[in-house]
């Protein structure tokens, strides 16, 4: 059960993941998309696709504490802000938590090294 309750995990990082890239990528190079993005906001929006395609990886091979990590990089900053307006964007926040629900999950079910 314990295994089964870890590839969900995984799973669930996987496409949270897949779908944070993708929205970050859509922002950066559509303008319309909702978020008028230059300068130092180019550059933050290329750093979350990257933190998303590398928190993908993380799930992927099940490293917890990476995808923690991760989450720590892309919710506080802009994530938990997303949250409370009423705009599409606000499924950033939603998909940020999802990496924390995964990291928990793998995390709970990992097996220990002694």
């Amino acid at each position: 059960m314990a295994k089964a309750i870890n590839w969900v995990g995984r799973v669930l990082g996987v496409l949270c993941a897949a779908a944070l890239a993708v929205v970050w990528a859509y922002t950066l190079w559509v303008p319309a998309a909702g978020l008028s993005l230059s300068g130092v906001s180019v550059i933050m929006a290329l750093a979350l696709v990257a933190f998303a395609v590398f928190a993908g990886i993380a799930s992927a091979y099940g490293h917890a504490v990476v995808l923690v990590l991760f989450f720590l990089a892309s919710f506080f900053p802009i994530g938990a802000f997303l949250m409370g307006i009423d705009h599409w964007l606000k499924w950033v926040g939603w998909g940020d938590l999802g990496l924390l629900v995964a990291a928990i999950l793998m995390w709970a079910t990992a097996r220990r090294r002694v």
